[in-house]
């Protein structure tokens, strides 16, 4: 049996329906790189997608593509939204025993989108984050041999981190990428997140914020931000400089690999970050691990949609 089959993943994280509206109208109304909508506009686009993205969901499907045992634990809302989201793991082959319908609604997503990719993103959450642990869950964590929490804004951290104990309990490798508002809170917050981690992804702006600065002031090819953080393996994107990763031993270093066009970069980190989770799961290998996130990034912008493009292998 190969490694890739006996890797199975649980996944914690958030599903969400994108309703994507682009236009020419979107790049027109750009002032000093912002979208500018006048109150009471009506404005009419050429085009109108809708897709399904949401970090947990995004990453299950990423993962399962590449041939991963993959269960995703979340919440939706019993609604036409939800009920399609759960149609669409199905069809990418996520198994959906964990998710439950206790959210209010399921979170959808208005994405405006020029046609160069530039995008503005209006999301509604609803209370789909709080997620919480049951017998099942229990019962599935037992089953399986990575944790992996994608995002989770909402969800309180004190019950992340029962949800990490108790993974670090059964004995799972844990792979932790939370969402941008966390970082922001500094060192102090984040560190009871560190010492059940085996790999934690960030970006470079979300790393200056743990420290209190700005990334153009900081040496990523120099600086070894695994010794920094005590962590056995960090994981970090930088937008058109690549990304890195860091042992406590050694920096890595991956160029980005330019998409030929790019059509829509949302869910670019989503696909990074599991492509480079399913790669080094499989070989074990850090530096194929972030070729792979890249080369998957780079596919994923080139179709409109979080889950489009990804890469099987």
């Amino acid at each position: 049996m190969s490694k890739t089959s006996l890797s199975k993943i649980l996944i914690a994280g958030n599903c969400v329906v994108d309703l994507i509206f682009k236009s020419e109208v979107f790049a027109q109304r750009k002032i000093k790189d912002r979208v500018s909508l006048a109150f009471g506009g009506k404005y009419i686009t050429e085009d109108f997608f809708q897709c399904y993205g949401g970090g947990g969901a995004n990453a299950a499907v990423s993962l399962a593509k590449q041939g991963y045992d993959v269960s995703l634990w979340a919440h939706l809302g019993n609604d036409v939204f939800g009920h399609q989201v759960i149609h669409n793991l199905k069809k990418s082959k996520v198994k959906t025993s964990l998710i439950r319908f206790k959210a209010q609604r399921t979170p959808v997503s208005s994405i405006l989108l020029t046609p160069s990719g530039e995008r503005t993103i209006i999301t509604y959450r609803s209370d789909a984050d709080l997620i919480k642990m049951n017998s099942a869950v229990l019962r599935e964590m037992k089953k399986r041999i990575w944790f992996a929490i994608f995002s989770l804004a909402r969800c309180p951290k004190e019950e992340k981190i029962k949800f990490l104990a108790q993974a670090k309990k059964d004995g799972l490798k844990i792979f932790l990428s939370l969402h941008g508002s966390e970082y922001i809170k500094g060192f102090d917050y984040l560190k009871e997140y560190l010492p059940f981690l085996d790999i934690l992804h960030i970006n470079a702006h979300e790393l200056a914020d743990i420290f209190g600065g700005d990334a153009g002031d900081f040496d990523f090819h120099k600086t070894n931000f695994a010794l920094k953080l005590n962590l056995p393996l960090l994981v970090v994107t930088h937008d058109i400089r690549g990304s890195f990763a860091y042992t406590p031993q050694k920096i890595y270093h991956q160029p980005m690999i330019k998409a030929k066009k790019v059509v829509d970069t949302t869910g670019a980190g989503d696909a990074f970050a599991s492509g480079f989770l399913g790669e080094y799961i499989k070989t074990d290998l850090i530096n194929k691990g972030l070729n792979f996130g890249a080369k998957n990034a780079s596919s994923v912008v080139q179709q409109l949609g979080a889950q489009n493009g990804l890469l099987s292998k």
